[in-house]
């Protein structure tokens, strides 16, 4: 009985330690990222955000402003580091801030977004993978504001997002979202790091145009629906009301999922029309 447990011991050990070795591996040479893994346009972003690039225009959005700017390829009028909206407004700030800090110079930042990804307020079920595995580490740990750390912490195994074998992974803790909210357009997250972008748009000098996709008519009650005053909260209210006086609905058999589109490379040319 003792040689079975030292031997049964002995092999979770040592299969612990080559499960550790084999994924820290994988991490450092970002190999991970290449098996089809959930979220890899995140790394895309945040790599692509620490090169030099001449672009004067650069993009961020979610995931239908991925679709139709693929962070992956290059674009002659842009740099893409579109990603998606689970990374919230906190983690397109954290893009930004890089993109700047390695010294790339833009005359304009547009924001891609469809409206419901300003409603992120890092308590989503995707919020573990997409979020907390990226930027929960010293990189970014001063940029969080307290609104994004009170939200971390309600998040379980939240300390363990970076232990290689489950940050290469796609596995996450369950995590129940609130039922209902006391805001309908900007979370209190997006409220705030909109405001870090326009100061940053102030320190750096540029500009920031804020465009929605286009957007189904099953959504266009939720449109109309809109708390407009939550705007008034933010440094960037005259472009978040353009925004919505510029929505424009399409038939809901142009889009896959109610808000994918099907066809998104024909809606490159929106950025450049007002």
């Amino acid at each position: 009985m003792k040689k079975f447990i030292l031997k049964s011991s002995l092999f979770l050990v040592v299969s612990f330690l080559f499960i550790f070795i084999m994924s820290t591996f994988l991490l450092h040479t970002k190999i991970f990222k290449l098996n089809y893994y959930p979220g890899k346009e995140m790394y895309t972003a945040i790599d692509k955000s620490k090169k030099n690039n001449n672009s004067t225009t650069l993009l961020l959005g979610d995931s239908v402003a991925n679709q139709i700017f693929n962070n992956e390829e290059e674009f002659e009028k842009l740099n893409s580091l579109a990603t998606n909206q689970a990374i919230s407004l906190a983690g397109q700030y954290f893009l930004l801030n890089d993109y700047l800090k390695t010294g790339n110079k833009i005359d304009t930042l547009i924001m891609l977004f469809v409206p419901w990804s300003f409603k992120n307020n890092l308590d989503q079920i995707y919020t573990y993978h997409y979020f907390l595995k990226p930027f929960y580490n010293s990189e970014y740990s001063d940029q969080f504001s307290k609104l994004v750390l009170t939200q971390i912490d309600k998040l379980e195994y939240n300390s363990f997002s970076q232990f290689p074998p489950i940050k290469i992974t796609s596995w996450a803790p369950k995590f129940t979202p609130p039922n209902s909210f006391n805001f309908t357009f900007l979370s209190p997250i997006s409220v705030d790091y909109l405001n870090k972008i326009s100061h940053l748009s102030k320190q750096y000098n540029f500009s920031v145009k804020i465009i929605a996709p286009p957007i189904s008519y099953e959504h266009k009650l939720y449109i109309e629906n809109i708390d407009k005053s939550e705007i008034l909260q933010t440094e960037l209210s005259s472009e978040l009301f353009d925004y919505l006086e510029k929505v424009k609905f399409e038939n809901k058999l142009n889009f896959s999922d109610g808000t994918h589109l099907i066809n998104p490379k024909n809606y490159q040319s929106l950025l450049y029309h007002d």
